[in-house]
């Protein structure tokens, strides 16, 4: 760890997948052979998912707006030099667990936590940009090192209206540090998003 599926996807119906990705005939329909074509290609693309052996689902530790990990307004984080994950902007103040495990470790200046999932997946939830400086006002820790959590138990409570008034942006990246070469980040939802819904996968191939 650096310190400084939907439990299985709900595949979409094909036509969901397929439709928008196909011209339609002047009726407005479809033509199968394009339909068909469009599938062979997306299967020598490998877009189906049969090697990927398995998908470990992260959820939103916090209620705001979940984004791209490339819009976070610091490069570190934008350009992955930390991991790869997702940034999210909180509207609410609790940090709760993302899934199952274990704290880590929780930064002396409060502002970011390393997190393990019970099936070994390392996170680090960073709270706002350059909120080290703060040294750790606005910030009320819950847990304490090593403790084992549940998913959604709560892990530190964020006073909103100091740290955004005290640091350059509230955006808090969540990131894997320990990816895999065979392992990619899924972002499943973008925009509003609700503690405890699903923020990404972390996927292995084969």
């Amino acid at each position: 760890m650096v310190k400084g599926n939907l439990e299985e996807f709900l595949e979409k119906p094909v036509a969901a997948t397929i439709l928008p990705a196909v011209e339609k005939t002047s009726k407005g329909e479809e033509p199968m052979e394009k339909i068909t074509e469009f599938m062979e290609k997306t299967k020598e693309a490998g877009a189906t998912e049969e090697n990927i052996t398995s998908s470990t689902i992260i959820y939103s530790p916090i209620t705001g707006y979940a984004g791209d990990i490339s819009t976070t307004p610091d490069e570190v984080f934008s350009q992955k030099m930390m991991g790869d994950g997702a940034v999210l902007t909180p509207s609410e103040a609790l940090i709760v667990a993302p899934t199952d495990g274990m704290v880590e470790f929780v930064f002396e200046t409060k502002h970011a936590i390393g997190f393990r999932t019970a099936d070994d997946v390392g996170i680090l939830i960073h709270i706002g940009i350059d909120t080290v400086k703060l040294a750790g006002a606005g910030f009320e820790v819950l847990v304490t090192d090593g403790q084992d959590v549940k998913k959604g138990d709560a892990l530190i409570k964020v006073d909103l209206t100091y740290v955004g008034e005290h640091a350059p942006s509230l955006a808090t990246p969540i990131i894997c540090t320990e990816l895999n070469e065979n392992q990619s980040i899924k972002l499943l939802k973008t925009g509003e998003i609700k503690t405890g819904e699903p923020l990404f996968a972390v996927e292995t191939k084969a």
